[in-house]
This record gives structure tokens, C-alpha cells and sequence, in this order.
């Protein structure tokens, strides 16, 4: 029996499984429209995700056939898998932020010997070992979801969704991903906040490009956690856990986690010189680094290069110039 229910406010809640992840699922939000529903987010891209989907739709009185369009919060697989069959199944359009169309294109383009190599040299630049960048490689690199779920619409900051007697406005709330979108029902009292603000956890931002890119999407998170906590909304709705009763609250939260991550790297670093390998290694996480997959280490080096990209722009950290991999240091 599905656990999809109405939530109050004309909102509909689909949990549509993540197979295999310990996330579980990713809540999907449905509102009537003119055309039928829209949906915020669609789910991943397996069997299994789009039973959960439709059976969803049809414990509340809905059908797949009935969806209009899909908004989708940001390009992860997670929220965008199930778009292509949605559209299949609909006719449905499927909108999001313009910073996030290239993201989405490269997560599924083709992934060969060059891609692979690209990939193997941006590791060694953050100074991986060899071991580790070999457990890398023994992973599932196939890209997550395809082509048929690319959005066909571009949202903008400020735009507004037709939904039957009330509009969805688009808030632009990048750092999560570049072209992140929360949804603001102003009717109810109500945001979407997809990955930006989470009750129970806190949203993975991280820089994927090594040894720094020119992204500061940690700045960015700030920015748009502050923009949010501006807006005076009480009620939010995740895309996974439980609801948040304050939004403003709940952001202010995650401003201030970050900002002792980064006073805690900073004390980290002592008088050495490291590599971004090195500053993942020496960051606090839920698990000692040794025990962390290969998989996640990715990840966490990822949101280590973030952390460090914000103290270089702080002027508390520097690269040490002709070192390779690039070495950094207290300033």
C-alpha cells in the first residue's frame, strides 16, 4: 500500500524509492492545475521508483495520465530520473532552472575512455592515492538516468507556475546545485525546498573541480539560505525527511553548522601544507574517513573543496604557487 497521502492545502505527497540508497525515497509534491497536476520533482529513474510514482498517484485519486508538467527543483537523478517516462506516460512539459540544463547534460552524456580520463587526472589534482582513485574506477560510472528526461521549459527567478486558483513562484536558491529552486506557495504559507533547506540533515554543497574552481557555492548556500530566511515562510517541504516548522529557523541552523565546519578546517590545518585529499581527510564527518565507500569519498571531497574554496575567498587560506597537486596553507 502506498504512503502517498494529502498533506493539507491542496498538497498532494508521493514517497517514490531510491533503490538501494540510504535516503529511502524522494517525496514528490503534487497540486492541481488546469491542465490536471503538476508535480515538484519526479524521482529516480528505475522500475521500482516509477511503481512507487504511480501507485502514488492513484492511492490519492490521481493518475500518471493527469500530470501537466513537472517543476523540478534541481538536476539530480534523484528528482529528474523518472521525467522521460513521465512525459511518455503524459505528454507532460518539464521545467527547470536554466543554471542547472548544462548540469543535467553533463551528468548524462556518454561516459567513455576520455571521460574517464578527465575524470582520473581532476583526481589527481586534488591529490588522491593511487588506491583510492583505483576504487573509484571499480564503480558503477554509468551515467544515473538519460537523455529522455531533459527538461524542455527554463525557469527563472520570479516565475510563476499556473496552478488551479493560485500560482507556484520560483525562488532562484542556488549552492546545493548552481541553478537550485525552492517553490513558494504564498497562499498556504508554504515552500518546496527540495535539497536547499532539510529538517533533519544537512544538504550536500560541494565543488567538483580540483584543485579550486571559480564557484563559490558555499558563498552561493549563504546567499540564498539568507534570501529564504528573508521571506518569512513558516511551513517547509523537503524532498526527503520529515516537514520543517519554521524555515527561517531551520536555515539560520544550517548557516551556523557551516560556519563552524569552516572555523574547525581552519584550525585543521595547523602549520602544514596540504592537498584537498588531505583537507577531506582532516574535516569532521559522520564516519572516520577510512570507513567512508569510495563512493562517498567523492562526495565528501567534493563538499571538502567547497569548504576550502570559501576560506581561500575569505583570505584565510592560500595556494601555495608551483605546488602539484596543489598544496594550500593557513594564512
Amino acid at each position: 500500500m502506498s504512503d502517498a497521502a494529502a498533506i493539507g492545502d491542496g498538497i498532494l505527497q508521493i514517497p517514490v524509492p531510491i533503490t538501494d540508497s540510504p535516503l529511502g525515497h524522494t517525496l514528490v509534491y503534487a497540486m492541481e492545475s488546469p491542465g490536471g497536476l503538476v508535480l515538484v520533482d519526479a524521482g529516480w529513474d528505475d522500475d521500482n521508483a516509477w511503481a512507487g510514482l504511480t501507485s502514488g498517484l492513484e492511492a490519492v485519486g490521481h493518475s500518471i495520465t493527469d500530470v501537466e508538467g513537472v517543476v523540478l527543483t534541481h538536476f539530480h537523478p534523484d528528482h529528474t530520473g523518472l521525467c522521460g517516462r513521465v512525459r511518455a506516460a503524459s505528454g507532460a512539459w518539464v521545467a527547470m532552472h536554466e543554471a542547472d540544463h548544462a548540469e543535467f547534460h553533463k551528468m548524462t552524456a556518454p561516459r567513455g575512455p576520455e571521460w574517464l580520463d578527465r575524470q582520473r587526472a581532476n583526481m589527481i589534482a586534488a591529490g588522491a592515492p593511487n588506491a583510492d582513485i583505483a576504487a573509484w574506477q571499480e564503480l558503477d560510472l554509468q551515467p544515473p538516468t538519460g537523455p529522455d528526461s531533459a527538461p524542455d521549459r527554463i525557469l527563472r527567478d520570479g516565475d510563476t507556475i499556473d496552478l488551479t486558483g493560485r500560482g507556484l513562484r520560483a525562488v532562484f536558491t542556488p549552492g546545493h546545485t548552481p541553478g537550485h529552486v525552492c517553490f513558494h506557495l504564498p497562499d498556504a504559507d508554504v515552500m518546496f525546498t527540495g535539497d536547499h533547506v532539510l529538517q533533519k540533515t544537512t544538504p550536500h554543497v560541494g565543488n567538483f573541480v580540483y584543485p579550486l574552481e571559480e564557484r563559490d557555492a558555499l558563498a552561493e548556500f549563504f546567499d540564498s539560505l539568507r534570501h529564504v530566511q528573508s521571506m518569512n515562510v513558516t511551513r517547509g517541504l523537503g524532498s526527503h525527511g520529515i516537514g520543517i516548522d519554521d524555515v527561517g529557523v531551520r536555515a539560520g541552523e544550517l548557516i551556523e553548522h557551516h560556519e563552524e565546519r569552516l572555523d574547525h578546517l581552519y584550525e585543521a590545518f595547523a602549520d602544514d601544507e596540504i592537498t584537498v585529499w588531505e583537507v577531506a581527510e582532516r574535516m569532521k564527518w559522520y564516519k572516520p574517513w577510512s570507513d567512508i565507500s569510495p563512493f562517498h569519498k567523492t562526495l565528501a571531497l567534493s563538499e571538502a573543496a567547497a569548504h576550502l574554496r570559501s576560506l581561500v575567498s575569505r583570505n584565510q587560506v592560500a595556494q601555495i604557487p608551483g605546488s602539484s597537486p596543489a598544496l594550500f596553507a593557513r594564512i
